[in-house]
């Protein structure tokens, strides 16, 4: 599904927009009004103002955000039915990207079951980010995983056009692009664990090189390379499961030529056309390990991929926006079982960087891949790293699934982060790095332990990946714990944060 823009003669559009292409087809036409019922797009509502107005008197409609009223005042026919459908959009002035996600969800939620396309009148009443945001809003409510569902029919909607009096193409076209990664994250973040294992997830990212091979290249690190290379940590993790654990390695050459596939540490390249690196924990599925996990909601941990799944969905979204810049992305994907080879508490392993590490709670794994390729993914020398893990319940707490918590140790990236958050509507919270935290994680007999106590779970985890980073290297590190996935009955992924990533990465090829 994509959303096409619409651009013609104000009073002749409505005309247009409304004949059908067939009788058995029917069309929604939203019209969005303020809380002080003042019509977006008039003027190109002209022809049907005065029947939109009755409505919202006859039916003491207040413009309050998300509010709907549906009608079909405009059927000329009983073949040729058009629904009516008024959106409130609450204050004009104070159009948040929350709020445009509701209104967006909203159309959804009111439209006919007939109705197979529907055309938002907009006009120009919305900035570039506001429109990109609506945009993300409108093409997310319209997103639905049913493929498992024995009786389940094809989409509804065929076709989505917003009718605007201002060129938002480009805008459109990227957030086009940003819906399409989104739809692949979403897509593999909500198959069951007994399809989406690493071998899944890395014939993704090989099908994905094949559609793009001009941009894209994609190598596998499988669990005989790693041994090779010493990532213990990672293994730790994997070697519990009959899955195999892959590591795989995407790069986006959008740019220039960066580096080699051969593994090794790139060569001196000019310093504009070192990557950008994307990492994502990829635990496809999360028993615990031998620090077994409690039942109850145990099936949500099929989501405990939604890092990798961001990162490979940014790929895509690359892909299609074709953005002038480098990246090099890592998917550390791994399944966590218990099994007479998984790891035991207590055991001691030493990762990629030589570090060595006990290991006090095998349900603290996250950590553990993306330690060992935190340590890889710096051979490419990259710009900057920024990884993406549903790390900590700790974090579920702290920020619910409204933000994302973002830790850095740079503050140039902090803000290029947070400026790409606020304009994407994709939200993220500064957390603390405060070194005195990382006396938690001290070991008596290693130079480390993988947990941190009760306190500043989410911290401490940070505090974690943080020592395995080079000094003066460029990094974040994103807790998506809360918003990667909704859970409950409705649970489904959400595909964040593939428009912040998206945001940041055009922002970035422009400076």
């Amino acid at each position: 599904m994509k959303l096409t823009l619409t651009q013609t003669l104000p009073t002749l559009q409505a005309k247009k927009l409304l004949k059908k292409q067939s009788p058995k087809d029917s069309h929604c036409l939203v019209v969005l009004v303020d809380n002080e019922l003042n019509l977006i797009a008039s003027d190109t509502l002209k022809t049907h103002k005065d029947r939109i107005n009755q409505l919202i008197e006859v039916a003491h409609f207040k413009g309050t955000v998300a509010e709907t009223l549906a009608d079909y005042a405009l059927t000329e026919s009983k073949n040729n039915p058009i629904q009516l459908l008024i959106v409130g959009i609450g204050k004009a002035n104070n159009l948040t990207a929350s709020n445009l996600q509701k209104i967006g969800k909203a159309i959804y939620q009111s439209m006919s079951k007939r109705v197979d396309a529907i055309t938002v009148a907009l006009g120009k009443a919305l900035t570039d980010d506001q429109f990109a945001q609506f945009a993300n809003g409108l093409l997310n409510a319209s997103y639905r995983f049913n493929k498992y569902k024995s009786e389940s029919q094809a989409p509804v909607l065929e076709k989505i056009s917003v009718l605007a009096s201002k060129d938002y193409q480009a805008t459109l076209d990227f957030a086009n692009a940003v819906y399409s990664g989104q739809t692949m994250t979403r897509n593999v973040a909500n198959e069951p664990g007994n399809v989406c294992y690493p071998e899944y997830m890395a014939d993704q990212a090989e099908r994905l090189a094949a559609t793009y091979p001009n941009l894209l290249k994609v190598r596998v690190v499988n669990q005989k390379q790693m041994e090779e290379l010493g990532m213990n940590c990672f293994l730790s993790v994997a070697k519990g499961s009959d899955r195999e654990g892959k590591l795989v390695i995407l790069e986006y050459h959008g740019k220039s030529k960066f580096t080699t596939q051969d593994g090794k540490k790139a060569k001196k390249q000019k310093a504009e056309d070192a990557p950008i690196a994307l990492v994502g924990k990829g635990v496809t599925f999360d028993t615990g390990g031998i620090s077994l996990k409690p039942g109850a909601g145990m099936g949500d941990m099929k989501f405990d991929m939604g890092g990798s799944a961001s990162v490979l969905g940014t790929i895509k979204a690359l892909c299609e926006a074709k953005l002038p810049i480098n990246v090099v992305a890592a998917l550390a994907l791994a399944e966590n079982m218990p099994s007479a080879r998984a790891t035991r508490p207590g055991d001691i392993v030493k990762s990629m960087s030589g570090q060595t590490v006990e290991i006090l709670n095998t349900d603290a794994e996250g950590r553990l891949v993306l330690c060992d390729t935190l340590t890889y993914i710096q051979r490419y020398k990259p710009k900057t790293i920024v990884d993406a893990a549903t790390l900590t319940g700790a974090c579920v707490i702290a920020l619910g699934n409204v933000r994302s918590a973002v830790f850095s140790n740079d503050e140039d990236l902090l803000f290029a982060l947070q400026n790409a958050s606020e304009q994407a509507g994709d939200a993220i919270w500064h957390m603390p790095l405060d070194d005195e935290y990382q006396t938690q994680l001290d070991s008596p007999i290693a130079d480390m332990q993988n947990i941190g106590g009760r306190e500043a779970g989410s911290v401490t985890a940070a505090c974690f990946l943080s020592r395995f980073i080079e000094e003066g290297q460029a990094w974040a590190h994103l807790d998506i714990a809360g918003t990667a996935w909704i859970s409950g009955k409705q649970k489904e992924a959400t595909g964040r944060p593939v428009p912040l990533f998206m945001q940041y990465l055009k922002n970035a090829s422009k400076a």
